[in-house]
């Protein structure tokens, strides 16, 4: 222990000495290990760590893959409503197996109306996720059944348009005028359905209230509902797959004769891997393009570091002429590279933390769990751990090169590279090679994306997108219930002009 401390003071004094050196190598090393850890942390709030709900490994997906003798194969996607009631009823494989749409409401009664989004789910949703609201209850399948106007809130919502109100719990509010009792509010981290973006999350949660048109066999060819549920301890997707299967094999033996052409293949999905589907490849490529913007800074690293061992190389040959051991100087060498990168890998969790705080924001909407990205402890540990493997294998090069010291021609020489200049020569040749071939795999690779981005801005839309602008607005469907109230709103909607003179666009 005290050889290693000994060790560390020599290294501070060295590194001092050569202060251009050391803020060269760290500031490299800290935007390398930053830009990388920036992006491990999406890659770990979104791709490694498991979804926000107990044991969230056992939650799956339903889908149905539909075909007929026109459409041909399809992909997996949503199930009928009639489905919603059977496969829940008819299956074995489940804890909890639930249905759920998104849907939007008109939210009135309090202040300015708004257009918010909803989602209507069947009871055993709420049981399947394992999630317990933190004020009040979840409705029960009575009230679905009973077709009971009753609401749970999202913790964003209740804070912001109900202000937190601690007495929320039986307030009425008006969904599409109608009234709905609000009977609870869920934690701050619930979000379902997991929608990509932040625009599209649901801000209430109501029963299902199938009617008797939706699960009618006119409606079996109807697919705009999902199903969610928990397998059963020891269950495996493909185990509750054949037992969907089977339970298909009579929902389509019951179809109604305009109906009797298509065929479903139930498939069952791990949810969490349906919900990262699309993003995926993305930030896969993503982070490899930061692994090798980090691998760039790791040679030149290294590279720094073997020019700093033949430069010493006299002071190199004294050394081992007055008895100091191999061990020591290449644990020495191997702890100044440990320094310099440890000092970057702490600066670069600074500059990782800053990009985050700011780059979210800049995140494209059809990202998932945003509320996930953070730098939690294991993104941390992450970096360290990244910071010291990358200082061990820095060190080791120009480590081994000291070693090769002769120390004959060091001492006669001054300095100048004797019977080992050859292999120095050749250890340098080797980190500029590396060097240049990765700069040039990433200039080819960012030519070829800014080339294909530059072919997509250039498509004829067959308008001319400047100074165009859209806007879309939403009637009150009981102020607008019918056809000509509609045609009226749509008017007076015609009627509005920009101040230019222009009309605005995408009226609907």
């Amino acid at each position: 222990m005290r050889g290693i401390l000994s060790d560390l003071k020599l290294v501070v004094r060295q590194l001092r000495t050569s202060p251009g050196f050391t803020a060269t190598a760290v500031l490299m090393l800290a935007f390398g290990i930053g830009a990388t850890t920036a992006i491990f942390s999406i890659v770990d709030g979104v791709l490694l760590r498991p979804l926000p709900f107990p044991e969230a490994n056992r939650l799956v997906t339903l889908g149905d893959q539909v075909s007929n003798t026109d459409w041909g194969k399809q992909d997996p996607g949503p199930v009928t409503a009639p489905e919603v009631v059977i496969y829940p009823r008819d299956t074995h494989s489940f804890e909890s197996l639930g249905g759920y749409g998104g849907t939007s409401y008109e939210l009135s009664g309090i202040g300015q109306p708004a257009q918010i989004n909803g989602a209507r789910m069947t009871p055993s949703i709420f049981s399947a996720l394992g999630i317990a609201p933190i004020m009040g209850r979840v409705f029960t399948a009575q009230e679905d059944q009973q077709k009971q106007l009753v609401a749970v809130l999202s913790y964003a919502t209740w804070k912001s348009r109900f202000h937190g109100d601690p007495h929320i719990l039986g307030t009425k509010i008006l969904l599409d005028r109608k009234p709905y009792i609000v009977i609870g509010v869920m934690p701050r981290s619930f979000e379902f359905p997991l929608n990509s973006g932040r625009l599209n999350r649901s801000e209430l949660w109501v029963p299902m209230s199938l009617t008797a048109q939706e699960i009618s066999p006119e409606a079996s060819s109807s697919w705009y509902l999902q199903l969610v549920g928990r397998l059963k301890p020891g269950v495996t997707p493909a185990q509750a797959q054949s037992d969907a299967a089977r339970v298909a094999q009579q929902i389509m033996r019951n179809y109604p004769p305009d109906a009797s052409n298509f065929r479903i293949k139930p498939v069952v999905y791990p949810l969490q891997q349906i919900t990262v589907l699309q993003t995926r490849p993305l930030l896969r490529m993503l982070f490899l393009a930061v692994a090798v913007v980090l691998l760039i800074a790791c040679a030149n690293l290294a590279g720094l570091l073997l020019v700093r061992a033949i430069r010493r190389q006299r002071e190199t040959a004294v050394r081992l002429a007055l008895g100091a051991s191999a061990a020591t100087l290449l644990r020495q060498t191997v702890l100044e590279s440990l320094m310099i990168s440890v000092t970057g890998g702490l600066l670069g969790i600074g500059l990782a933390a800053l990009a985050l705080a700011v780059g979210k924001s800049f995140l494209p909407e059809t990202m998932p769990l945003m509320d996930e990205i953070t730098l939690n402890w294991s993104v941390v540990g992450f970096a360290l751990a990244l910071a010291i493997l990358t200082g061990l294998f820095c060190g080791l090069a120009p480590g081994f090169a000291a070693l090769r010291t002769n120390v004959n021609a060091g001492l006669k020489e001054g300095g100048r590279s004797g019977s080992s200049g050859g292999s120095h020569a050749r250890l340098r040749s080797a980190l500029v090679v590396m060097e240049i071939a990765i700069a040039l795999v990433l200039l080819a690779a960012s030519g070829l994306l800014l080339r294909s981005f530059g072919n997509m801005s250039q498509v004829d839309l067959g308008f001319r997108p400047d100074h165009v602008t859209t806007a879309a607005y939403a009637l009150p469907q009981k102020q607008y219930s019918t056809q000509p109230q509609v045609e009226a709103g749509r008017a007076w909607a015609g009627g509005f002009r920009r101040r230019k003179g222009r009309r605005v666009g995408g009226i609907r």
